[in-house]
This record gives structure tokens, C-alpha cells and sequence, in this order.
């Protein structure tokens, strides 16, 4: 069923009736997360799926006896590269992208409007600007002072320089994973019993379980305030395209320092 609410942005005057519009069923957002979610294993496995076909296919064209330990243990070795990692996150791009605009389109609202895709105050970059650099700030320093472990992930994306990883972290990870946290999900869930605050703590937290097994429980925790900034962003503009830049930002830094100059 789909539910009629106001969108609500935070800021400026209530809404008219104009602006009154069909947006996600709570509930039913909830289910197709959980698709997303199945969606987004579903690449990791095509992705295992087909370089293992392609491993196969080279050894046959070599004439060479395919050992199935043998191509496993290549496989294995290869998921742990940059370059799989940026194929893993392309074939998930592929796979939810299209399912979220999809779902995200009713009868007299495009998925446009229901994913907060609209323009927003240039005077509202600069300090949002200035809050993620302060962040930047605090969350480097942080990691000098208390040595902050920084784990197998970071360590093996250290210094790579790997081009397309690069690509995929500043430009496919900040459009999916917004319009899907701070646009569908957010659309959903802000104008319920959980208001903002409910709603910010729960997209921020899913947020933060997705890179679940990628880092360290600290640096978890700094997920979570840029996950808390980015839903703000998003209430206080009206649009998810500000959040979605400021992520933007966050990771073309994180590219810049760690995948170019290896500095942890």
C-alpha cells in the first residue's frame, strides 16, 4: 500500500499541498532493503562466479587439465586484490541500481522526487564543506595519536594506485549507496513514528553495518559519524545530491591518501 505524506525537510516553511506526494510504504521499504542486501551478496557471487568461469576457460584453451583446489585457491587470492574489489562493487551497482529506481517510481511521483533528487543552496556547500573537513581532521589525527590499527583491508589498498578502485570508491560507492540510505530509505522512514532522529540513527547504522568485516570496530565508529553528518546534510537540505557530494568528498580524500600515497 502506498502511503500519502509531506515531505519534510527541515527547514524553510511546511510544506503546501502542492507538495504532498506518494512516497515508500515504511514497511515495505524495509523488504526490498532486504533485497538490496540479497542483491548485493548476489554480485559478490557472479563476480566469484565468473572469474572462476574465466580461470577455467583460460587453462581449456591452454589444453591444460582444470583442478578445481587449484582455480579456488587463485580465486581466493584474487578476491583480495584491488582490482576484485572494484569488480565485486560494479557488479552490485548493476545488479541494485536498476531494482532501486525501479521501486522508487509511483503513480504521480518519479523516483526522482521520491529519492530527494533535487537542486539545493550553493550557499550550502561551504559549511558542509567545513563540517567534513573538520571530520577529515579529527578522524586522521585520531588514527596518529592512539595508533589506531588499521587492518588487512586498508593495508592491502595501501599505495595500489589502482585507477578503476579509485573511480569506483569516489564516483559508484557515493551515488548507490545514497540514493539508497539517505534517498529511498530516508524517504521512507522520515516521516513516521521515527522522525528524524529515528530514522538518521537507523540509516546510519545500516549504513555502517554494510562495510561490516572491511575495517576495525574504531573505524566503524567513524563510519557512523560521517553516516550521522551525510543525514544531516540530507535533512537540513532537502536533497540527497548534498549528502551524496560530501561523500563524494570524504572518499576522493580517503582515495587520494591511501590508494595514491599509502598513508594509513
Amino acid at each position: 500500500m502506498e502511503t500519502v505524506v509531506t515531505e519534510s525537510t527541515g527547514s524553510g516553511p511546511e510544506p503546501t499541498a502542492a507538495a504532498v506526494k506518494v512516497q515508500p510504504h515504511p514497511w515495505r521499504a524495509a523488504g526490498w532493503l532486504v533485497l538490496f542486501a540479497v542483491l548485493h551478496l548476489l554480485g559478490v557471487f557472479l563476480y566469484i562466479a565468473g572469474y572462476g568461469g574465466y580461470l577455467g576457460a583460460q587453462l581449456g584453451a591452454q589444453g591444460e587439465v582444470v583442478d578445481p583446489v587449484a582455480v579456488q585457491a587463485q580465486i581466493a587470492e584474487h578476491v583480495t586484490q584491488p582490482g576484485a574489489m572494484a569488480g565485486m562493487y560494479l557488479a552490485q551497482f548493476v545488479l541494485i541500481l536498476p531494482v532501486l529506481l525501479l521501486v522508487s517510481r509511483f503513480k504521480g511521483q518519479t523516483a526522482a522526487q521520491t529519492l530527494g533528487i533535487q537542486s539545493f543552496s550553493i550557499k550550502q556547500v561551504i559549511p558542509w564543506m567545513g563540517v567534513l573537513a573538520v571530520f577529515l581532521a579529527v578522524e586522521t589525527t585520531a588514527a596518529r595519536v592512539f595508533n589506531i590499527e588499521q587492518g588487512e583491508f586498508m593495508e592491502m589498498l595501501a599505495g595500489s594506485k589502482h585507477l578503476l578502485l579509485a573511480l569506483v570508491l569516489v564516483f559508484a560507492a557515493p551515488l548507490l549507496e545514497e540514493l539508497v540510505f539517505r534517498g529511498y530509505l530516508f524517504r521512507a522512514w522520515r516521516n513516521t513514528r521515527l522522525g528524524f532522529s529515528g530514522t538518521l540513527l537507523l540509516t546510519s547504522a545500516l549504513f555502517t553495518l554494510l562495510h561490516w568485516g572491511q575495517y576495525s570496530l574504531v573505524q566503524l565508529s567513524f563510519i557512523f559519524t560521517l553516516a550521522l553528518i551525510l543525514g544531516f546534510a540530507r535533512e537540513k537540505s532537502g536533497s540527497v545530491l548534498l549528502p551524496m557530494f560530501l561523500h563524494l568528498g570524504n572518499n576522493l580524500a580517503a582515495a587520494v591518501l591511501v590508494l595514491y600515497l599509502g598513508i594509513l
